[in-house]
C-alpha cells in the first residue's frame, strides 16, 4: 500500500517525502531520453541537417493510423495547387507497399 501512495503521489506531483523515490523512478527516462538525442544527432550529421534541396515539401502521414482523410486531402490541395498554377507532384509508396522495383 505504502508502494502505491508513492506511485500516486509520483503521478499526481504531490509533494511527498519520496524525492529519492522520484529519482529513481525518473532516472531510466531520463537515460533513454539522452540515448534519443544522442541517436538524433548521430542522423542528423549522417544524413545533413537541414540541406535545402530546393524543393517546397508538403508531408502528410501518421504511420500508425489510417483512415484520417490524408488521400482525399492531399488530392484536394494538389488540384488546388495546379489550379495556381503550381505543379504538385505526389509520391506514395502505396497502402502497406513495398517496393520491389524502381518505378517513375
Amino acid at each position: 500500500m505504502k508502494f502505491y501512495k508513492h506511485i500516486l503521489n509520483f503521478l499526481t506531483n504531490t509533494k511527498s517525502n519520496g524525492a529519492t523515490f522520484k529519482r529513481l523512478l525518473k532516472l531510466p527516462l531520463i537515460l533513454l531520453s539522452g540515448v534519443v538525442v544522442l541517436y538524433s544527432a548521430i542522423k542528423r550529421n549522417i544524413y545533413g541537417n537541414g540541406t535545402d534541396s530546393g524543393i517546397f515539401t508538403i508531408s502528410f502521414g501518421n504511420i500508425n493510423m489510417g483512415g484520417s482523410g490524408k488521400t482525399p486531402f492531399t488530392a484536394e490541395l494538389s488540384e488546388y495547387l495546379y489550379e495556381k498554377g503550381l505543379k504538385p507532384c505526389i509520391v506514395s509508396r502505396g497502402y502497406k507497399g513495398s517496393l520491389k522495383k524502381k518505378s517513375i
